[in-house]
């Protein structure tokens, strides 16, 4: 297909636009990596009770998502559909980062407190996809060519991964304790919860700055594009449609599936590692998790020559394959050597999963423009981000599942041997579970080959279209 060389993307600008990375996954990995293990064991809330929490939320994002996806495709300013809505979430999130570590302890009750977590969970999520969403959707809408999305996701990517390592790293540095120390003082609980704070202080600085860069710098919406928000469909019809496209429907099945593997493993470090590898470092699990995303940024080219040659889903059939082995081989490993030389593996396979992952949704929506006209991107990130809030869901019922049928319902520095190996089938077996199924979603994604091809050309003629008469 003829592509205008003109789409070729000044690498100061992909820079700039990759910083929204920094600041979008340094909220969301620190919220994954903390959240759970402090409200179990720093708060004291039983598990059953996050679990609650968890579901109530996912019910929560069933309407937000939809919803923030729809008004951000008909929104209509001189800014665009979606710069209003990233600028507008940049100092709440930044300030729910901090809420994130602030409960009510000393009033000491556990309703007052799981009130809060949820509050600050729906906070969180509506602040978070925002943000998110809209910074996605503008992607593939500043970014049409291959040849302009594959150089930018690189960047994005390797963002992805510095964010990661930051939001991985950085509480280890700072929590000396993830627990609240054995045994637990109220002396030493107050000074991990001071600790929390600090993370959540630092992550909401790094957000702003980050946020800053890619509003200042990184992002021009296309008035062609944003002008679609004039022809946007309604509501009912706008969920139909986007819930009738056959390629985004397989989509969703390795989409969720990944996120489901991508979470599993912050969400539950801190206890697998303390208490099934004995590793009492913080800074040794920080580095453990850090290891994988570093791998993962570094086999990007990699993937992005498995794109060029075989395309998106063969990119994303081969990464899950790699993903699956060191996954499950994590979960049994007796030391800290072998659990760095499985990181490595588990890395390549992470990098596969992420890289299929924006490059497939890209291809979906421009499909979709081309049967209907009219580019609603907002709507398909927002179902995604909705799919990678229920990966969460569906984490945190089989966490409540497995901790409550191995007794331990409320955090005790002791578990027992059912505990542990429970830890270790959420970590290990569960995940390899999901994505082998995922495997089955990947296979039948439809936009390949032929396919793929004719659906470059129709774009390529359909923005030139709208350009003519949009000029």
């Amino acid at each position: 297909m003829n592509e205008r060389k003109s789409e070729k993307v000044p690498l100061g600008k992909r820079i700039a636009f990759a910083f929204g990375e920094v600041g979008d996954n340094t909220a969301l990995q620190t919220f994954s990596f903390l959240i759970f293990t402090f409200y179990f064991a720093i708060v004291g809330l039983p598990v059953l009770w996050i679990t609650v929490g968890f579901i109530l939320w996912s019910l929560w994002n069933s309407i937000n998502d939809p919803l923030i996806g729809y008004l951000s495709d008909r929104t209509k300013t001189r800014w665009g559909r979606r710069i209003p809505w990233m600028l507008g979430a940049t100092i709440p999130l930044a300030l729910i980062m901090i809420l994130l570590f602030t409960p009510p302890l000393a009033l000491n009750s556990d309703i007052i407190n799981f009130v809060y977590f949820f509050i600050i969970l729906i906070l969180f999520d509506t602040t978070y996809t925002a943000f998110n969403l809209n910074y996605n959707a503008i992607f593939s809408e500043m970014y049409v060519s291959m040849e302009a999305r594959s150089s930018t996701g690189k960047v994005r990517i390797s963002f992805v991964m510095v964010a990661l390592i930051f939001a991985f790293l950085l509480p280890t540095f700072i929590i000396e304790d993830f627990l609240g120390g054995d045994p637990q003082t109220p002396a030493t609980i107050s000074k991990a919860l001071g600790e929390y704070q600090l993370t959540g202080i630092i992550a909401a600085v790094v957000i702003i700055v980050s946020y800053f860069i890619i509003l200042k710098w990184g992002v021009k919406e296309p008035k062609h594009i944003s002008k679609d928000a004039e022809t946007a469909m309604s509501f009912g019809k706008t969920l139909k449609t986007t819930f009738k496209n056959k390629s985004f429907l397989w989509f969703l099945i390795p989409a969720l599936g990944t996120w489901i593997a991508i979470n599993i493993l912050p969400t539950l470090a801190p206890l697998f590692m303390i208490h099934v590898l004995n590793i009492t470092d913080s800074e040794l699990i920080g580095y453990v998790l850090a290891l994988q995303f570093i791998v993962a940024a570094v086999s990007t080219p990699l993937w992005e020559k498995i794109r060029v040659k075989k395309g998106a889903r063969m990119a994303g059939l081969i990464g899950i394959v790699t993903w699956i082995i060191p996954i499950i081989l994590f979960a049994f490993a007796d030391s800290v050597e072998i659990v760095f030389i499985i990181q490595i593996f588990n890395g390549i396979g992470l990098g596969g999963g992420l890289y299929f992952y924006d490059q497939c949704i890209a291809e979906i929506i421009d499909e979709d423009e081309i049967k209907h006209g009219t580019r609603r991107s907002g709507i398909y990130y927002a179902v995604l981000n909705f799919f990678i809030r229920l990966s969460a869901i569906i984490n945190f019922i089989l966490i409540g599942i497995v901790f409550s049928t191995t007794d331990w319902q409320n955090y005790t520095p002791n578990p027992g041997i059912d505990a542990k190996l429970g830890l270790k089938i959420l970590i290990g077996v569960y995940p390899a579970i999901v994505l082998g199924l995922s495997l089955i979603g990947m296979y039948f994604y439809p936009i390949k080959g032929d396919i793929l091809k004719e659906n470059r050309r129709k774009l390529t003629e359909l923005h030139g279209e709208k350009q003519k008469g949009r000029e």
